[in-house]
């Protein structure tokens, strides 16, 4: 599986000037409303197509405050076109794929494809599903199968 890029925590002093605002550390009295220096992105900057990759991902990862609730599909919709067309030829929302209701393996394709297009930052999650399953099979010595909620009845599929 692809190994991606940790995000450094001091992204933003790479991105342009116009991505946001760096604050700087308070001392004395005022120290304890900001003890260390902080990123303010500029979102409509940021989330307007124009930004680079290294700005749009320190601000998904460094900012200090609350981003926009449409951050992230915006970000995926204007700078992961390869991953927004795997979302959209498969009629698979932003939120449905965010929240992993969908198939474990196209969660992890769309990730991976997002991530790469994102100069390969880990900015998305990703799982390997055939160690994830490997692993579950060797602790549990089966794949856990459900019956149906009502039931609340679960047993092992020993293969």
């Amino acid at each position: 599986m692809t190994r991606f890029l940790d995000i450094p925590h001091d992204l933003y002093r790479q991105a342009e000037p116009a991505a946001g605002e760096i604050l700087p550390a308070l001392t004395g009295r005022l120290k304890s409303s900001r003890p260390t220096e902080q990123f303010a992105p500029d979102w409509d900057y940021v989330l307007s197509g124009q930004a680079s990759v290294t700005a749009v991902v320190a601000a998904l990862h460094c900012a200090y405050s609350d981003f926009p609730e449409h951050a992230w599909s915006t970000v995926m919709r204007l700078y992961c076109p390869i991953a927004w067309r795997l979302l959209t030829d498969a009629g698979v929302s932003f939120d449905d794929w965010n929240r992993g209701r969908c198939d474990a393996d196209f969660c992890s394709r769309v990730g991976a494809a997002a991530n790469a297009e994102l100069d390969g930052y880990a900015v998305f999650a990703v799982m390997d599903v055939s160690a994830a399953a490997a692993e579950i099979v060797t602790t549990l010595g089966g794949m856990p199968t459900f019956t149906s909620p009502n039931d609340g009845a679960a047993s092992l599929d020993k293969q």
